[in-house]
C-alpha cells in the first residue's frame, strides 16, 4: 500500500496547507453572486478558481497515484465537508489497492533446438507482461487458443506458448499456465490484435491495474510474424494461415527473462452526499461523477513537461464541487439523495469507477442514473455533446430539461463522434455497464488534449459555468421525478448484457 511519506512536521503542514487552501477558495467563491434566474451559487468565476487550482503546476499534473493527485483529493474532501454533505460509511475518501509494475529493460526471449538459435528482439518481436519477474527455462510446449478446462499432468518444465484470442485476457492464460505447473508464457498475439496491445505494454513504462494482483509467472507478448519466423529458424512447424493454432510439445526449449519491478500501491476516490428529502425515495441516488486524476509529468512538449489537464478534466471535477456546494445551499433538499463522485485512475483505464463498482461505498442497486462530466470548457461556447442519450429516458429528460432553461443558452447535441466509441472512454461506462443509466457530458477533443498545453487560461469558463448549471437542473429533475430513469431494452442488452 502507498504510505504518505515524511515525518509530523511535513504532514502538519500538508493538512496545513489544505485547509488554508480550501478557507481561501472558500472565500473567494461566495464572494461570487448566484444567478439572477435560480439561486445557485455556480458561477464563472467559481468554476476558473477551482480549475486553475487543480490544474497549477503545483499539483503537478494529478497522475494516478501520485502526491498530487492527494493534495487533489484533500482539497475534494475538505470541500464536501465544508458544505455540510455527509461521507459514506468509510470516510469521503476510499483508497483502493493498485498495482505497479515497472517494466526495465533487460528482458531476453530465446529459442533453442539442438544447435539452432532464434533470438527475438525486445520492443518489436516481442512486449513483456507485467505480472511477475525472473528468468525461467522450460521445454517449448504449445496449447492452442484455448485455456484447458483440467490441469495439465506435470512433468519436465514447459514454457506455454498459446494464442491470443480477443475474447481472451493474458491473465486467464497466466492463470492457467500457473495452474498446470508451467514455469513461464509466451502469448502469439494475431497482427489484428497486435496494435491495441503493443500500446498497453510498452516495455520501459510503468503499467497500473486496479486490484491486488499475485505475482504469477514470467510472461511475454510476441509478435505473430516474430514467432513465425523463429519456429522456422529452429526447423519447427508454423501455425498455417487460417488453420488451427499448434497443439502439443516440442524438443525446442525457452528462455524468458522478465525485468520487472512490481510494487501495490494505493489511490483515492472521493465520495459526499446529500441525504434526500422522501422517506422512501431517499434511499435511492442520483450519482454525479467527474475524474480528478491527470496524466502527470511526461515528455516535454515545447519545454513544459506538466500535463496540466485543465479541461481534461479539472474543469469536470470543480463542476462536481460547483454542484456540492449549489446542492448543499437548497432550501429544499431534492426527494432522492444527489451523491458527488470524483474518481482517480481514469487515464489509466477507468480504475477508479471500476473500484467503486467493485467494492461500493453505497448500493449499486440504489444508483438510479449516472451523470459524467470529462472535459466541458472548450470548444464551442454555445453547445455541449451529450453521450448516451439513446441508450435510456435521460436522453428525452436532457432535452426537455435544456428546453425549459433557455436562460442558459446551452444547446444539447448527440453523439458527433460515432465511430470514436466516446461513450465506453470515460467513466460513465463502468456504472452503465453494472445496469445504472448514464449520459455522458463532453465538449470534443482538441489540440491541446493529453498535452501539457492544457491550461487552465485557455478554459472557457462561463461555457463550463452554463453547462454545470445545465448538469444541476438536470440532477435535480431526475431526483424529484416520481419514477427512476430507464434504459432503452437494446440498449440494456448491448451494454449491460443478459435479458432486458
Amino acid at each position: 500500500m502507498w504510505v504518505e511519506t515524511g515525518g509530523p512536521e511535513v504532514k502538519a503542514r500538508y493538512g496545513l496547507f489544505i485547509w488554508l487552501l480550501a478557507t481561501a477558495l472558500w472565500l473567494g467563491c461566495r464572494a461570487a453572486p448566484g444567478s439572477p434566474e435560480r439561486d445557485y451559487d455556480i458561477t464563472p468565476s467559481d468554476m476558473r478558481a477551482r480549475i486553475f487550482f487543480l490544474a497549477s503546476d503545483r499539483l503537478r499534473g494529478r497522475d494516478t497515484p501520485s502526491q498530487g493527485l492527494d493534495i487533489a483529493a484533500g482539497y475534494i474532501r475538505s470541500e464536501f465537508q465544508r458544505v455540510g454533505l455527509e461521507p459514506p460509511r468509510g470516510g469521503y475518501v476510499q483508497r483502493y489497492p493498485l498495482v505497479m509494475s515497472e517494466m526495465g529493460a533487460g528482458w531476453s526471449l530465446t529459442l533453442r533446438r539442438g544447435s539452432r538459435r532464434a533470438v527475438l528482439r525486445q520492443h518489436s518481436d516481442f512486449w513483456g507482461l507485467p505480472w511477475a519477474a525472473g528468468t525461467v527455462e522450460g521445454r517449448l510446449r504449445f496449447v492452442g487458443a484455448e485455456p484447458p478446462a483440467a490441469t495439465v499432468a506435470a512433468g519436465e518444465p514447459a514454457v506455454w506458448v498459446a494464442y491470443l484470442r480477443p475474447d481472451v485476457m493474458p491473465r486467464q492464460w497466466l492463470g492457467a499456465a500457473a495452474a498446470a505447473g508451467a514455469v513461464g508464457l509466451i502469448l502469439v498475439a494475431p497482427a489484428e490484435l497486435e496494435p491495441y496491445l503493443r500500446e498497453w505494454c510498452w516495455d520501459d513504462e510503468v503499467v497500473y491495474e486496479m486490484g491486488d494482483v499475485e505475482a504469477s509467472l514470467p510472461g511475454a507478448l510476441a509478435s505473430e510474424d516474430a514467432m513465425a519466423a523463429a519456429l522456422e529458424r529452429l526447423g519447427l512447424e508454423t501455425q498455417p494461415a487460417g488453420g488451427p493454432p499448434l497443439h502439443g510439445e516440442t524438443d525446442a526449449r525457452a528462455q524468458l527473462s522478465a525485468d520487472l519491478r512490481v510494487e501495490v500501491l494505493a489511490a483515492p476516490n472521493v465520495l459526499g452526499i446529500l441525504p434526500g428529502r422522501d422517506a422512501e425515495l431517499g434511499e435511492q441516488y442520483v450519482l454525479l461523477s467527474a475524474h480528478m486524476d491527470g496524466l502527470g509529468v511526461g515528455l516535454p512538449v515545447d519545454g513544459d513537461s506538466i500535463y496540466n489537464g485543465a479541461d481534461d478534466n479539472a474543469s469536470g471535477t470543480a463542476a462536481i464541487l460547483e454542484m456540492a456546494e449549489a446542492a448543499a445551499a437548497l432550501g429544499n433538499r431534492p426527494r432522492r439523495s444527489l451523491a458527488f463522485l470524483a474518481v482517480s485512475g481514469e487515464e489509466k483505464g477507468l480504475l477508479g469507477s471500476t473500484a467503486f463498482v467493485t467494492q461500493p461505498p453505497i448500493p449499486l442497486e440504489r444508483i438510479v442514473a449516472n451523470i459524467n462530466i470529462d472535459m466541458i470548457g472548450r470548444n464551442w461556447e454555445d453547445t455541449i455533446a451529450v453521450i448516451g442519450k439513446p441508450y435510456s429516458t435521460l436522453g428525452l429528460l436532457v432535452d426537455s430539461v435544456a428546453a425549459a432553461h433557455p436562460e442558459l443558452g446551452m444547446t444539447v447535441v448527440g453523439d458527433l463522434w460515432p465511430g470514436g466509441g466516446f461513450f465506453f472512454r470515460s467513466d460513465q461506462f463502468s456504472f452503465a455497464r453494472k445496469g445504472i443509466p448514464a449520459l455522458f457530458f463532453f465538449n470534443g477533443v482538441h489540440e491541446d488534449y493529453h498535452r501539457p498545453s492544457d491550461e487552465a487560461q485557455k478554459v472557457k469558463f462561463r461555457k463550463a459555468a452554463r453547462i454545470t448549471r445545465l448538469v444541476f437542473e438536470l440532477a435535480l429533475a431526475i431526483a424529484n421525478a416520481d419514477e427512476a430513469p430507464d434504459w432503452d431494452p437494446q440498449a440494456r442488452v448491448q451494454i449491460v448484457g443478459g435479458d432486458r
